[in-house]
């Protein structure tokens, strides 16, 4: 079969649109990934890529929506799969009158996920937020199939008969490759690198780990941070940049990178971080970012929340803190530095888990499983 993949909002390498999905499904059918570049018509790993152009501005978007629908209507696909919530609103009158089959992708909690929009004027966020929750509530009545990155928000759907859960799991590097020790000449003083994957923002905990560096500098003189992804607002990335001077660059902000890259600095990387801040999409969903990090062995320092407090128990790979303060996270990240024996622990446990559990292999086949009933 032809499939159109589709997202307005996405990088064309991001990590569950191209390197999972889209070349999962490049294994058995023709793909088209239509996304947010800038560059030429190619193709990459089986997959053909359709720039879509880029978005700077909160103006920029609707010409996206607009170009994503044209290409729809000129594409020859059987299948279009679809990753924004944005685009289920654009995409209903099509539904209802189209012919091609419709899956939408949804990778976070409905009205939450919209409500955190900073591109969406403030004053119409909160609204907006309800109306396109509301939308993407009624998806399973008026696409073909919905799939869920994540079990926790398929509650709010009342039709769930073409619900599928199809979890954002790890791509792994070296699957067999076993573990080796990786604290055993560890030493603080020296060299402590601590590490974040993900949208660089405040909400994300961006100046908390920024001023927790500053701290641990007196202490543990090689500590080193590195942030990986986008920056945003401006006045965050200054902010962010006057810290970096002042450490003498020992915070390094990397900007967006892709697997392959990113996976360079996790290798050398002593813990992992996930200090989001309270907030209702983040609560109640789960960070890839554990599943990262536990593909490298990384030892994680995570905000409390109850499921993520939970999965670091059940897993043995890490310690969940109130992560609203710096010091919380300076005091956590101490505790562990100067208990090697522990960061031993919790990576050799992460490190198997998520090559028993967590692996995106078997949900790569789960796709494959429910595009051969298509």
């Amino acid at each position: 079969m032809k499939v159109l993949i589709l997202t307005t909002v996405h990088r064309w390498n991001d990590p569950r649109v191209f390197h999972k999905q889209a070349c999962t499904l490049a294994r058995q059918h023709e793909v088209t990934l239509a996304a947010v570049d800038s560059g030429p018509e190619r193709d990459v790993d089986g997959v053909h890529l359709k720039p879509l152009g880029i978005w700077k501005t909160r103006f920029d978007r609707p010409k996206l929506w607009w170009k994503a629908y044209i290409t729809i209507l000129k594409s020859k696909a059987d299948i279009v799969h679809f990753h924004d919530p944005e685009l289920a609103l654009i995409l209903l009158p099509y539904a209802l009158v189209g012919n091609k089959k419709l899956v939408c992708d949804i990778h976070e909690h409905p009205t939450a996920a919209i409500g955190g929009r900073q591109w969406i004027p403030k004053i119409i966020r909160k609204a907006t937020a309800f109306l396109f929750g509301k939308i993407i509530t009624l998806a399973p009545n008026f696409f073909d199939e919905v799939i869920l990155a994540e079990d926790s928000y398929i509650e709010h759907f009342s039709q769930r008969s073409n619900i599928h859960v199809i979890k954002n799991f790890a791509i792994l590097p070296s699957p067999d490759l076993p573990y080796t020790e990786r604290y055993d000449q560890f030493d603080p003083a020296e060299s402590l690198r601590l590490i974040y994957i993900g949208s660089v923002v405040e909400e994300r905990g961006a100046l908390i780990m920024a001023e927790a560096l500053l701290k641990l500098l007196q202490r543990f003189p090689g500590t080193s941070l590195d942030l990986i992804g986008k920056v945003r607002p401006p006045e965050l990335e200054i902010k962010l940049k006057e810290i970096a001077n002042r450490t003498g660059n020992k915070l390094r902000l990397h900007g967006y990178l892709d697997l392959i890259e990113a996976g360079e600095i996790l290798q050398k990387a002593h813990i992992g971080l996930i200090p989001l801040q309270p907030h209702p999409n983040f609560e109640g969903s789960f960070a890839t970012k554990f599943y990262d990090y536990m593909t490298y062995g990384l030892p994680i320092i995570a905000t409390d929340f109850p499921i993520w407090k939970r999965f670091l128990a059940e897993n043995s790979c890490g310690i969940a803190i109130d992560a609203t303060e710096p010091d919380q996270l300076v005091s956590a990240i101490t505790e562990l530095a100067e208990q090697p024996d522990q960061l031993e622990a919790f990576s050799k446990s992460g490190y198997a888990a998520v090559r028993e559990k967590y692996s995106w292999e078997d949900e790569g086949e789960k796709l494959l499983d429910l595009y051969s009933r298509l």
